[in-house]
């Protein structure tokens, strides 16, 4: 059954729409690895000529391994989307990561990463008023606890992605849990999603939530 937009982003982050729009386009059958899966939520909405596979730390993944630690096992060259949304700022190490995610990508492959921006207006908020957030703020247990160890702004998600990839397309947006929660399109947090998310591609550094990345890994002369 295919769902709308709005059905799709309750499946999780508007990364999922970046993903099946540009798997959308590509006509023949193709492989995709989806690293950091979260239970496999992205599979569903893919097209048939999509064969599907998952990397995660537990659950029902495909390959479960810890990637901080483990290569993951394929082969080299495998796939012809890499994709690894809201996984990098988890991770000790995110250049060792995304060169693992390029050797398993074939030379005409793409690679569809994202981080989150640690600096957009309502974390900034909250730490002025010294709001703290489980999975974001800096505590003694933060990397037991895989939260967010890296905190980058929209220019410094960039600069690390433009060193491995050559970069296509960069897609700065908003969405907040509370939208994603509700029952409703019509609701008061959907609507200011909508507008925030314009003044996310006038001024992403502040209202930008996620950036989002399509690149094409650079390849060794």
């Amino acid at each position: 059954m295919k769902m709308n937009n709005y059905e799709i982003l309750k499946k999780g982050f508007k990364q999922y729409l970046v993903v099946l729009n540009f798997a959308s386009k590509i006509k023949k059958d193709i492989k995709l690895i989806d690293v950091g899966s979260q239970d496999n939520k992205l599979k569903e909405l893919l097209p048939k000529n999509v064969t599907y596979k998952s990397l995660d730390m537990g659950g029902n993944a495909d390959y479960t391994c810890d990637i901080n630690k483990k290569k993951i096992p394929v082969k080299a060259k495998i796939f012809d989307i890499t994709v690894c949304t809201e996984t990098l700022e988890h991770v000790l190490y995110p250049d060792k990561i995304i060169e693992e995610l390029k050797r398993v990508t074939k030379d005409d492959g793409c690679l569809i990463l994202s981080m989150p921006n640690e600096y957009n207006f309502w974390l900034r908020l909250n730490f002025l008023f010294g709001i703290k957030r489980e999975i974001s703020d800096a505590n003694l247990e933060i990397v037991a606890a895989l939260g967010h160890i890296h905190k980058p702004r929209v220019k410094d998600i960039i600069n690390l992605f433009s060193k491995h990839l050559e970069i296509i397309e960069v897609i700065p947006f908003w969405q907040s849990t509370s939208a994603v929660r509700s029952n409703k399109i019509n609701n008061l947090f959907y609507s200011i999603d909508v507008v925030i998310n314009l003044l996310a591609k006038i001024h992403p550094s502040l209202f930008a939530r996620l950036v989002v990345v399509i690149g094409k890994k650079k390849l060794e002369k």
